[in-house]
C-alpha cells in the first residue's frame, strides 16, 4: 500500500506546484516552454521569485519519480539501460547538419530533406530510410515533428541546434567527442585500477593517445574550440553566474587586502570582484600560454592599478605574499593527489591567517539536495573521472583534502550560496 499512498501523494503534490508555477505565470503575462518551433526554450521564472522558482523544479523532481513508479523497475531497468540509443540519432543530427537543412516554416518531405542533407555533406549517400528512422527516434524526444506523414518540420528543440551555437557545440561535445571515451570507462578501470593519473583515463584508452586532457584539446584546433563553445553553454546557466562569486564571499571581510586568483585565466572573476570592493588587489595567474601577446586579455583601464595579469604554474611555489589566495574551477579537474601537491606548492608564500578560498563544485550529502541539482552533480561527477580522473568532492573531502596537504591548514567553512551551484571552501593558515 504505501507505494499507491506515494502515488497519490505525487499526484496531488503535481497538481498543487503546477498550480503555484501557472497562477505566477498567468499573473506576470508570461508563458511556459513548448516545444513548438516558436515557443520559449526555458522557463521565465528567475531565481530570485524563490516559491514559483521552486516549484517548478520540485515539480519536476515529482513527475520524474511518478513515471519511474508507474513504469516500475523492471521496465525502467530495461530503458535505462538502452536510454544510449538516444544518442544516436541525436549524434546523427549534430554530424549531419540535419537542422540546417530543415525549413524554419513550413515542412520538408523525407526525400527533399535527404537530397539536401547529402549535399551539405559532400555528397555522402545517407539514404531516406537511414535519415527517417534516424529522425523519428528523435521525434520521440522531441527533436523535430511530423506534422502530417512523410513531411519533417522543426520543434523548439531543434530549432536550438540550428540557432544556439553554445547549445549545439555542447551536444558535439558530449555525443562525438566523448561518445567513445564514455563507452570506455569501465575499460581504463580495469586497465589502470584506481588510477588518480590524468594520462590514465577513457580518453587516453578510446584515442589510444597518452596526453592529459586539456594538452590532448589543445592539439586539434576544432575539438578545442568545441570544448571552449561547450563549456559556455554548461556555464551559462544562472547558478554558476559570476553575482554568487562577488556575493557568496565576504571579501570585504578581507579589509585592504591582496588576493592572488591562482589559473585565472584572463582575469574576469577578478574585475568582477574589484569592481565591487574596491579596496581589494588581485594578482591574475596562469601558465605562460595565457600570457602570449597572441592570447593574453587586457585590464579594463579602471583597473589597472590593482588587477594584473602574471604568469605562474600552481605547481611550483608560490612566490606571491598575500592575504588571500583564490581558485575558482581549479581543483576539480585534478585527483586528489595533484591537489595536494597545489596545495603544498603555496605554503612557501603563506603567513599566519592567509586564507585560501575555493570556489569549485561539491556534492551535497547523499538525498539532502533537490533531484535536479544531486542528479546535475553526481552526472559531472563522473565526467570529470571520464576525462581527467578527477573527482567533485563533500564537505568532508575538501577539509581531508586541506588536512593531508598539511596540518597547518584549517578549513573554517564550507557552504554553498542560495541559488548558486558551486560552493566555497575557505581555509586559513594557522602556521606561522
Amino acid at each position: 500500500m504505501a507505494s499507491i499512498e506515494r502515488m497519490t501523494a505525487l499526484a496531488k503534490e503535481i497538481s498543487e506546484k503546477t498550480a503555484i508555477v501557472t497562477d505566477y505565470l498567468k499573473a506576470k503575462g508570461l508563458d511556459a516552454p513548448s516545444f513548438d518551433v516558436n515557443g520559449l526554450d526555458q522557463f521565465p521564472i528567475p531565481p530570485e521569485d524563490e516559491v514559483p522558482f521552486k516549484a517548478r523544479l520540485a515539480l519536476a523532481a515529482a513527475t520524474k519519480e511518478l513515471y519511474d513508479i508507474s513504469v516500475g523497475p523492471k521496465e525502467g531497468l530495461r530503458n535505462l539501460a538502452w536510454d544510449s540509443a538516444n544518442s544516436i540519432s541525436l549524434h546523427a543530427i549534430w554530424e549531419f547538419k540535419v537542422a540546417q537543412a530543415v525549413p524554419l516554416e513550413g515542412t520538408i518531405s523525407y526525400q527533399d530533406l535527404t537530397a539536401k542533407v547529402e549535399a551539405l555533406n559532400g555528397g555522402l549517400p545517407i539514404g531516406v530510410l537511414n535519415l527517417r528512422r534516424l529522425l523519428r527516434h528523435a521525434m520521440t524526444t522531441r527533436i523535430f515533428c511530423e506534422p502530417s506523414k512523410n513531411q519533417v518540420a522543426h520543434s523548439r528543440v531543434s530549432r536550438l541546434l540550428l540557432e544556439d551555437e553554445p547549445l549545439k557545440n555542447w551536444v558535439g561535445f558530449m555525443c562525438n567527442d566523448l561518445w567513445l571515451p564514455m563507452a570506455n570507462v569501465v575499460n581504463a578501470m580495469k586497465k589502470w585500477p584506481a588510477s588518480d593519473e590524468p594520462t590514465e583515463t577513457s580518453v587516453n584508452l578510446a584515442y589510444n593517445q597518452s596526453l592529459p586532457w586539456f594538452d590532448f584539446l589543445q592539439q586539434d584546433t576544432a575539438l578545442n574550440n568545441r570544448y571552449n563553445l561547450a563549456m559556455q553553454a554548461h556555464g551559462s546557466a544562472e547558478g554558476y553566474s559570476t553575482d554568487h562569486v562577488v556575493n557568496g564571499y565576504p571579501w570585504g571581510d578581507l579589509g585592504d587586502a591582496t588576493v592572488v586568483d591562482m589559473g585565472g585565466n584572463q582575469g574576469y572573476i577578478s574585475f568582477a570582484i574589484a569592481e565591487a570592493f574596491p579596496n581589494l588587489k588581485f594578482i591574475v595567474q596562469d601558465q605562460a600560454g595565457m600570457r602570449t601577446p597572441e592570447t593574453i586579455g587586457k585590464v579594463p583601464d579602471h583597473l589597472v592599478e590593482r588587477v594584473q595579469l602574471t604568469t605562474h604554474d600552481f605547481f611550483t611555489p608560490q612566490t606571491e605574499v598575500a592575504e588571500c589566495y583564490f581558485m575558482r574551477m581549479i581543483l576539480h579537474g585534478f585527483s586528489d593527489k595533484y591537489c595536494v601537491r597545489i596545495l603544498q606548492a603555496l605554503v612557501p608564500a603563506l603567513r599566519k591567517g592567509s586564507r585560501v578560498v575555493i570556489n569549485d563544485g561539491g556534492l551535497s550529502e547523499p538525498g539532502t539536495a533537490s533531484y535536479l541539482e544531486e542528479r546535475a552533480m553526481r552526472t559531472l561527477d563522473l565526467f570529470m573521472q571520464v576525462t581527467v580522473n578527477a573527482r567533485e568532492r563533500e564537505a568532508e573531502d575538501w577539509a581531508d583534502l586541506f588536512a593531508r596537504a598539511d596540518p597547518r591548514y584549517q578549513v573554517k567553512r564550507v557552504w554553498k550560496p542560495e541559488k548558486s551551484v558551486m560552493w566555497f571552501i575557505e581555509a586559513e593558515w594557522t602556521g606561522d
